[in-house]
């Protein structure tokens, strides 16, 4: 009993841990208040039907042009904006994928073009967000100890490369080590594992996506396998972000792991859903 006890408080603090790295920054999945496509060519953005990009949250007359050119990306704002806390006027802007990624501000509008494969997005935040300011913590099945198992993983000689398709269109090229083995009330089971730097990503879904669990699927990670064993530990396992907002840009699990029985364990769909 006092294992379980012991085991239990564990999960509960993995998971008070990642309600507040879900929060560490006012930019986050619960103040997201829009992903809006860029076009080759010219986005004019602001408040109004005018406007290739509308964007209800922003101030009337407050406006900017985002030029797409190739690999290439330009803004011109007007007085109302700034670029990473300072006044501007045209520059080139980089997004997401590099090194420091640039902010556009307006008030409580922040703004980053992000790019997803071939594909450019403007992600907006808003930090006085309704949705962040009524977050009331995420949802979760009961502490259950038989929802950590251990896993044979099978290496693949050589790695396998995928492609992971997402929420958005877009395609992201993945390594793919090896598949974990095991058994789950009594279901033979068999996930595909991606590399994460040191650690093993499992995306998966399950049965409980009928009616209990996000059904865009979640995911769990681990440590890499030592002589051939894994701990998965479903418990840990969490949501994409796809299931708090209609903004995010997840990756869809592979067909391969889709599992045929219910998974009772981690978190649950999001209160608001």
């Amino acid at each position: 009993m006092k294992t379980h006890t012991s085991y239990e408080k564990m999960i509960q603090r993995e998971r008070r841990k990642r309600e507040q790295n879900l929060l560490q920054s006012p930019l986050n999945w619960f103040s997201l208040v829009g992903l809006y496509p860029l076009q080759t060519g010219e986005n004019r953005l602001g408040h109004g039907s005018g406007y290739t990009i509308h964007i209800p949250e922003l101030a009337q007359g407050a406006e900017a042009l985002i030029t797409l050119t190739g690999d290439e990306i330009w803004v011109e704002v007007g007085s109302h904006f700034t670029i990473n806390g300072a006044p501007a006027a045209e520059r080139q802007l980089r997004t997401d994928n590099d090194e420091k990624p640039d902010l556009l501000e307006c008030a409580s509008l922040a703004m980053r073009v992000i790019q997803r494969g071939r594909l450019y997005f403007l992600r907006v935040w808003d930090r006085d967000s309704q949705r962040l300011k009524s977050f009331h913590g995420l949802n979760y099945f009961a502490v259950n100890p038989a929802w950590r198992v251990s896993a044979e993983f099978i290496f693949f000689d050589p790695p396998r490369e995928t492609i992971v398709h997402t929420a958005v269109g877009s395609e992201m090229r993945v390594s793919i080590p090896g598949s974990a083995r095991f058994q789950m009330s009594g279901v033979n089971c068999t996930l595909l594992g991606q590399a994460e730097g040191d650690e093993l990503l499992f995306s998966f879904t399950d049965l409980t996506r009928q009616d209990a669990t996000y059904p865009g699927g979640r995911y769990l990670v681990t440590r890499r396998p030592v002589h051939n064993r894994l701990i998965l530990d479903f418990n840990l396992a969490w949501n994409w972000p796809c299931a708090y907002t209609a903004y995010a840009t997840c990756p869809l699990p592979p067909p391969e792991n889709h599992l045929a029985m219910r998974v009772e364990a981690g978190e649950k769909r999001y209160h608001d859903e």
